[in-house]
């Protein structure tokens, strides 16, 4: 079976699956339709830590949507930063003269505290506005802005067109699925000549809101963006949460965001590094047969020269947040 018969089968598949859900939520859909009007959601986490370890994570979301009766529009931003500071030295003071191979006798010393520096750092920023053709079909276009200096994308811009579908709409539950298409420019950190900048993509997503009770309420979203001239150039960004209401319009939230690229970033000059022990044959110390002989580790390290990788497939993200609504 070619690949391109498989996907026919998965959105075949997807379309069977989707009736059958319409059909039983049918069955169950409360009366009122979902609420009109501006609504806005802040998530706020922070962990700060001093002493022996010095860092400061921190993230903020903030979530702006109009419901109308035929239509909704979103804007989302969301920062995510962790800034630790590296191992603490000692450094010795200035001024001192030794021979070479050896080393100053009780010399100075000061104890050394780096300041906490940025090392993790994603960001994005995204818009979206649908429009209903039907009460259960509409249209949609949407554009994005992200960077995640750890995956080593430094922007990348998305703008997306397409069509969708509601399955479900109401203020207990919501499950829409979306397609479409894109147009993305990434700037990455290497030059990568095996992956293109600017490409035309396809676009799949969905959207799940259930309230499991008057308090609690569960978030899903999937979205995924493959390059349509290198199927294999693609990305996932999925994210599921869970909030829990504490006061009025104060919630407590959990959630778990899987950042997937099937293609991720170059990541060059890495050092190639060896840990080796001295061999010396004859025993006899300059006789010129002394060799190195490689070990797992302990021992000297010899930095060899350098290469380049790919950076990871996957980020995970998981948060908890003070959740405020109004």
């Amino acid at each position: 079976m070619s690949r391109s018969q498989k996907r026919v089968m998965a959105i075949c598949l997807a379309a069977w699956l989707g009736v059958g859900l319409e059909k039983a939520w049918a069955q169950d859909k409360p009366k009122e339709p979902p609420k009109v009007g501006w609504f806005n959601s802040a998530d706020l986490s922070l962990v700060v830590t001093a002493g022996n370890s010095a860092a400061q994570t921190w993230g903020v979301t903030d979530e702006l949507k109009h419901v109308w009766k035929n239509a909704r529009f979103e804007l989302e931003g969301k920062v995510v930063r962790s800034d630790t500071s590296d191992d603490r030295f000692f450094m010795v003071g200035p001024g001192l003269e030794f021979p070479v191979g050896g080393a100053p006798a009780n010399p100075p010393i000061t104890l050394i505290k780096p300041d906490p520096t940025l090392d993790v750092g994603t960001y994005l920023i995204s818009t979206s506005y649908e429009r209903n053709i039907t009460p259960a079909f509409f249209w949609s276009t949407g554009g994005s802005w992200d960077r995640n200096d750890d995956a080593g994308i430094l922007n990348r811009y998305i703008m997306h067109a397409g069509v969708g579908h509601k399955w479900v709409d109401t203020e207990q539950r919501r499950f829409t699925t979306s397609y479409g298409i894109s147009f993305t420019d990434r700037e990455e950190e290497e030059p990568d000549p095996e992956k293109d900048r600017r490409f035309a993509g396809a676009r799949l997503g969905w959207e799940y809101m259930e309230k499991l009770n008057e308090g609690t309420t569960l978030d899903h979203k999937f979205a995924t963006n493959a390059n349509l001239s290198d199927p294999a150039d693609y990305s996932i960004n999925t994210t599921t949460a869970l909030t829990v209401s504490v006061v009025s319009h104060v919630s407590l939230k959990v959630s778990l965001q899987w950042l997937y690229e099937h293609e991720p970033a170059l990541e060059s000059d890495l050092d190639v590094i060896a840990f080796v022990e001295l061999i010396n044959p004859d025993t006899i110390p300059g006789s010129g047969d002394e060799i190195f002989r490689t070990l797992s580790s302990g021992g000297s390290k010899l930095v060899l020269g350098s290469a380049d990788a790919r950076k990871d497939k996957l980020d995970t993200v998981f948060r908890t947040a003070l959740v405020i609504k109004f």
